[in-house]
């Protein structure tokens, strides 16, 4: 459905090797939940760029969980008009994020997403 590529003017991404329907499951990968504690540890190492804030419980930068994910979604690029999103859904195994596209893709465009703590990234963690 998608692969992880090279994109132009942006390091890594994923890219729709079809075209993809809105409202269409992408990936259903599993994810952990880490304390804020936890997370400023993240935000000193390259992890930092990979892991999700919690979309319910983000407020001021840094003060807020990590949801750590297991699956390709994490090398969605960040866009302003973003063509899926990410649930999340717990069980009795455990965490999982869902990535979900929210508009039609074409072959070839990449899936992108909004990131929740935008404002926590430097320029030079942003490849747009």
């Amino acid at each position: 459905m998608f692969r992880l590529a090279q994109v132009p003017g942006k390091g890594r991404g994923l890219l729709a090797e079809r075209p993809i329907a809105a409202g269409s499951r992408l990936e259903r990968a599993p994810a952990v939940r880490l304390g804020a504690k936890d997370r400023a540890l993240f935000d000193q190492s390259a992890f930092f760029a990979y892991y999700f804030a919690d979309p319910q419980h983000f407020g001021a930068p840094g003060d807020h969980d990590a949801l750590v994910v297991f699956g390709q979604l994490t090398f969605c690029n960040h866009s302003e008009s973003p063509n899926a999103v990410v649930h999340w859904e717990e069980d009795e195994v455990g965490l999982w994020a869902v990535l979900e596209a929210i508009a039609d893709i074409a072959e070839g465009d990449e899936i992108t997403l909004f990131y929740t703590n935008i404002s926590e990234y430097s320029s030079a963690d942003l490849f747009i």
